[in-house]
């Protein structure tokens, strides 16, 4: 079965906190105050997203999940990322 990908800005804003993410992560490896237990849980959230993209079912239901995951790791309280501001930022400012 072929699904559709995500709709542009969706896939325009979560390709964006998949970068956003992963220029963070390879900063943070250059600095041994960000534990392992952060970088984990960061990609823990947002490992979904190649995978929702790719299999989009539906606007809201997908969207809900995306942010969903996004939520797991902003409610862990660390510093620095907010993956859902990056992700709104994203959506509202498509030249980002």
């Amino acid at each position: 079965m072929t699904y559709p990908l995500a709709p542009e800005p969706t896939l325009r804003a979560a390709l964006r906190v998949l970068y956003v993410a992963a220029y963070t992560t390879r900063n943070w490896t250059l600095k041994e105050e960000i534990s392992r237990e952060q970088i984990n849980d960061l990609w823990e959230a947002i490992h979904p997203i190649p995978s929702l993209i790719k299999h989009w079912r539906g606007d809201e239901e997908c969207q809900r999940e995306l942010r969903m995951y996004f939520h797991s790791y902003d409610e862990r309280g660390w510093d620095g990322l907010k993956l859902e501001v990056i992700f709104d930022d994203a959506l509202n400012h498509p030249d980002l």
